[in-house]
């Protein structure tokens, strides 16, 4: 069938397109459902649960200010008080940074800077590192429910990790260059979405002026229990009224880490940090209190308080 066809309308000939003559599925807004999906209840009991979504967009294309929103959306549905927001560019330096807040927002910006698909082999222990962060929260609450909350945001979609990708939600801000991205971007969307993005959000954002920070707000996102046909639709934000907490690096985490290695050096072999400090340095493992407790052969409220007192140390120099 051509994309064209000639009718007649009283007699005089005209020239229809194919979608004029059918015209095309009409793009749901899904940001309510995408949002259930994503803002899940606390769980029952002493369990933690985990929700996570994919951010894919080019520079300039309103990644920081959607991921603001959607951290205030965090705190609206959860309580301020009960969300604690991570900010940084890599799953290791989150670990570290998980406490007993009941909901962890962990958002990694520039995800790909640590979590490349090209770097395979350097990948395992940050896997691994991620794999582990719902243990390490368990350990911090004592048996109280919990709930991680991860958004992935990255430039190009093939570039991150699958073991990232892996997400509940997907978001688009912009299409990608080339048409194997394309390909791949559809198989989420599906071509009306895929289109739409490429052809309305990014072509606007692009270009610039009003009509482009009118599209800073629109993003295609995808449901990725379902179908493109069902689960795919557009995703609408906002702008958040508190700004992201500054991102704390890689490189600025690891350095003041490298300052703190340097203070337990000094305390390590002056009694009581000859036993405190053995603690402190095995809770980093991600080892559970008990199994500290039974290795060092002391008292879990030992543990417990010789993790604390490090800290307080620490903080202090």
């Amino acid at each position: 069938m051509t994309s064209s066809a000639r009718l007649s309308l009283n007699g005089a000939p005209a020239r229809l397109s194919m979608d004029e003559l059918f015209p095309t599925w009409r793009i749901r807004d899904i940001t309510a459902e995408m949002d259930a999906r994503f803002y899940i209840p606390l769980p029952k009991g002493n369990q933690v649960a985990k929700s996570s979504a994919c951010i894919v967009g080019g520079q300039g294309s309103g990644k920081s200010v959607l991921l603001a929103w959607r951290a205030q959306r965090a705190r609206e549905t959860y309580g301020e008080e009960n969300v604690h927001i991570i900010h940084t560019d890599d799953i290791r330096v989150a670990l570290d940074l998980i406490d007993d807040t009941p909901v962890q927002y962990i958002i990694i910006d520039d995800a790909m800077t640590y979590a490349s698909s090209r770097q395979v082999f350097e990948q395992t222990e940050i896997v691994k590192t991620y794999n582990r962060s719902r243990h390490v929260f368990e350990e911090k609450l004592h048996g109280r429910p919990g709930l991680i909350l991860y958004d992935w945001a990255w430039q190009r979609f093939g570039e991150l990790d699958p073991a990232f990708r892996q997400g509940d939600i997907m978001i688009f801000k912009t299409g990608m260059a080339g048409q194997t991205e394309r390909r791949t971007i559809e198989q989420f969307l599906g071509p009306y979405c895929t289109r739409y993005l490429y052809e309305t959000i990014w072509d606007r954002i692009a270009r610039g002026g009003d009509a482009g920070n009118r599209m800073m707000g629109m993003s295609m996102g995808c449901i990725c229990s379902m179908s493109p046909e069902r689960g795919a639709g557009l995703y609408r934000s906002g702008v958040a009224d508190v700004p992201l907490p500054p991102m704390i690096t890689h490189d600025d985490h690891f350095r003041n880490e490298d300052a703190a290695e340097d203070i337990l050096d000094q305390y390590r072999d002056k009694p009581p940090w000859d036993r405190r400090i053995p603690c402190y340095e095995l809770s980093l493992e991600g080892l559970k209190q008990t199994d500290i407790a039974a290795r060092l052969g002391v008292r879990q409220g030992y543990v417990s308080d010789s993790i604390r007192k490090v800290k307080e140390l620490l903080e202090k120099r």
